[in-house]
């Protein structure tokens, strides 16, 4: 289900309110409860259970972090997305008992805001999501891997900003296993982009600092960029996986709007992010990011790699000016 056009139930939920109390902002948890080397990365702060499968969240969000270092009114969309992604996995691990060293595969992710978020203050901003997050019956049971879904709403600064929704599995490291194998085979010969593409200059990337810029243009083809290293970055990829991570693909995408929409703040205000997960990025072989405008102010991007596509989205920009 597209959550650009999905509805939660009991609309914004106000009495999320009462679900803050006692939760903490002034923390963070520790850094295995959402896959994470640094401590500087962690974003989440706490978390309750609110029913059987309900659940608040709470994060902190400094103004310095490296997805909030960005030129322009307020705090990052992607910035959110990375936070309930987190949420997902501690979750997992803390409510339903989810096996610690399992890999977490992620199947999509959306953002859907109502308006803005707000700037992050020299004592950052603190961020709330109200969740139902439940553990999916399998169509047929399958042993080492468990599939799960979350959908809620996002708070920042005490009001509410969106909806947010994330589907994604857990598996044992056999059956991990086997599934790379089986999407390592599944590729096509890879495709070569042309000699010396050109990165992106920051600004049109939507960006502060050149090493941040992970799309490079395509000469020989209006629309189509290809990925740049990034496995050196000290955020998108702060420790090792076998395959590109789902963030380092989402803000790929949103460097792509930022670079086929006018002005230098249109990739740092989208309003809506959805994307799905279709197969691993490999590690070493070019991925293609390809966008095209569509109706209704929004951007279709896909990321393309060996010949089939690995990511797609549709990325909100926001409305045009009366």
């Amino acid at each position: 289900m597209n959550v650009l056009s999905s509805v939660v139930s009991a609309q914004h939920r106000p009495e999320l309110r009462e679900g803050w109390r006692g939760l903490r902002f002034d923390r963070h948890l520790p850094r295995e409860a959402v896959h994470k080397a640094a401590d500087a990365e962690v974003l989440l702060s706490d978390s309750a259970r609110l029913g059987e499968e309900r659940f608040a969240v709470a994060a902190r969000w400094s103004r310095d972090h490296h997805l909030g270092r960005r030129d322009g009114p307020g705090a990052d969309p992607v910035l959110l997305a990375e936070t309930v992604r987190q949420a997902a996995i501690h979750l997992a691990h803390r409510f339903h008992g989810s096996t610690y060293g399992h890999p977490f595969v992620l199947h999509g992710l959306a953002v859907d805001l109502d308006r803005p978020l707000p700037p992050a203050g020299p004592d950052g901003l603190d961020v709330g999501l109200d969740l139902d997050c439940r553990l999916l019956a399998p169509r047929r049971p399958l042993p080492g891997r468990e599939r799960f879904a979350l959908e809620g709403v996002a708070w920042a600064g005490r009001r509410p900003v969106g909806r947010v929704r994330l589907r994604w599995e857990v598996l044992a490291p056999e059956r991990y296993a086997v599934v790379r194998q089986r999407s390592t085979e599944a590729a096509g010969a890879p495709e070569q982009p042309p000699p010396a593409p050109l990165p992106l200059d920051a600004a049109r990337a939507g960006q502060t600092r050149p090493e941040d810029v992970l799309l490079a243009a395509d000469p020989e083809r209006a629309g189509r960029w290809w990925l740049r290293p990034f496995e050196h970055h000290p955020v998108l990829l702060d420790h090792a996986v076998d395959h590109v991570p789902g963030m380092v693909l989402v803000e790929a995408f949103r460097q792509a709007v930022a670079a086929i929409t006018p002005g230098a703040a249109a990739g740092r205000e989208l309003r809506g992010l959805d994307a799905e997960f279709l197969a691993f990025g490999e590690p070493g072989s070019p991925i293609a990011v390809l966008a095209a405008p569509a109706p209704e102010g929004v951007v279709r991007v896909r990321a393309v790699q060996d010949g089939r596509p690995i990511a797609e989205a549709r990325l909100r920009r926001p409305e045009a000016p009366c």
